[in-house]
């Protein structure tokens, strides 16, 4: 006798119909309208045909919990992360079962916080030098300079170099390579890239092999030179696994790729996001001024527990604006998540950007309350419900250094400076692999003293 069928996989909401066409217009307004709209119209689950595939969305904290963790070894990445593979190649963004296992097991103690406190000098000196350029008051396209900073600290940090001739030739490279992995996604050239190369694939092409020079040469100069020092790259290149291999030459420039692209825009964004959100409140602004002028000590890499309301603010703009807007993942066999049955080979979307927003877990939910943190918030929150690094055996290995960087920049700015909003909106918002502002963000500096 046959077993009956599964009902709850028949009754999944989602839309169809009219609804789909809503789900359709909404996607070409952007992936932020449309995650919203899924979310608004059928709560923390809908299920729905888009591309070709079948698409999860799911909301719920426990519900990302099973996907994210406790049956984290029944999915894989899904395709949308794959289309990094020719940028990134298979590091630990994208890589997936033994490989990835044995990567993580490699490169993670390179990122432990007695490695990553050495690196709080840097990212102070190097914020220093930028801003000693900017006199008693400057007016700045804040993105670009925050994405410029973090690609510094990032080159020193990974290669122990300054780079300075070759910052701007990679930076354009990294913005190519997003706006190329923006327009093949989220935008009506998913639907036809497999028959017509979109517009961008010629400049998507030339990135990559920007940034394979550039990364190849350095990393054989450092396989060349192994002198002491504390460098992401040389600990790439001495890491063994437990059988005493290496790291392949490819695998070196997929992970130094995978670390030089994440811990450059994902920090810029936040830096960014912070700056502008304390503009447009100047009560958590001075807060924070005054918080840095009753500081005792140097900055350095305790600076996250030592200015706790600052802290807030940058975990309030992780929030608001997470960079990781989204993760992707796409179910390897067949798999229930919650009564939900997922059948190998769908697409299951986790809308950080949605559940960071969900007035069930966050009181005001839209408005920015850094204090909200202040009183042990995190700790009473679902486990999933604010996940600005992911979470689960995937979690951000980087997080420790990009919060310990986010906070250092923000204060090395505002011990000096107050920011102001120049703009004459509130920021759009232009979502690609990460959460980019759309255009500038123009912010005023004025000189504390």
């Amino acid at each position: 006798m046959s077993s009956p069928p599964d009902r709850s996989a028949l009754q999944v909401p989602g839309p169809s119909g009219l609804t789909l066409a809503l789900t359709l217009r909404d996607f070409a307004r952007g992936p932020i309208p449309m995650i919203e709209g899924l979310q608004e119209r059928f709560g923390d689950v809908s299920r729905f045909r888009f591309a070709g595939n079948t698409m999860w969305q799911f909301g719920d904290p426990e519900l990302i919990e099973v996907v994210m963790l406790r049956k984290a070894g029944d999915f894989i990445k899904d395709q949308i992360t794959h289309e990094l593979d020719d940028l990134v190649g298979q590091g630990l963004l994208t890589s997936d079962g033994e490989l990835w296992r044995r990567q993580r097991k490699l490169a993670a103690p390179t990122l432990q916080r007695r490695h990553i406190q050495a690196y709080a000098e840097a990212m102070v000196r190097l914020t220093r030098a930028m801003i000693e350029t900017w006199g008693d008051q400057a007016d700045r396209k804040f993105h670009h300079d925050s994405m410029e900073l973090t690609l510094r600290i990032v080159v020193k940090t990974l290669f122990n170099l300054e780079m300075e001739h070759e910052i701007d030739r990679i930076g354009r490279a990294v913005e190519d390579g997003m706006d190329a992995f923006h327009e093949r996604v989220h935008t009506m050239w998913r639907f036809i890239k497999t028959y017509v190369d979109p517009p961008l694939q010629p400049v998507h092409e030339r990135a990559v092999e920007t940034l394979d020079d550039v990364l190849g040469d350095l990393i054989r100069e450092r396989q060349r030179d192994q002198s002491p020092g504390d460098d992401l790259l040389l600990r790439l290149i001495q890491a063994r696994d437990d059988e005493g291999h290496a790291m392949s030459d490819r695998q070196l420039r997929d992970e130094a790729m995978t670390i030089f692209l994440a811990g450059h825009e994902t920090t810029a964004l936040a830096i960014t996001y912070a700056l502008y959100l304390l503009a447009n409140h100047p009560g958590a602004q001075q807060r924070v001024h005054d918080e840095l002028d009753h500081r005792g000590g140097a900055l350095g890499a305790n600076a996250a527990n030592d200015l706790p309301y600052l802290k807030g603010v940058a975990q309030e703009a992780l929030r608001l604006y997470p960079p990781a807007w989204i993760v992707g993942r796409e179910a390897a066999v067949d798999v229930r998540v919650g009564p939900w049955h997922v059948e190998k080979g769908d697409q299951v979307m986790i809308p950080t950007f949605v559940v960071h927003r969900n007035e069930r877990f966050f009181d005001d939910p839209l408005r920015f309350m850094p204090s909200r943190w202040l009183d042990g918030l995190e700790k009473r929150l679902p486990r999933f419900a604010y996940l600005p690094f992911g979470g689960g055996p995937r979690v951000c290995i980087g997080n420790h250094f990009a919060m310990m960087e986010l906070v250092l920049v923000l204060a090395t700015i505002l011990e000096r400076y107050r920011v102001e909003d120049l703009s004459e909106s509130v920021v759009g918002l232009d979502p690609s692999v990460t959460l980019r502002p759309k255009g500038d963000v123009p912010l005023r500096f004025i000189r504390r003293w």
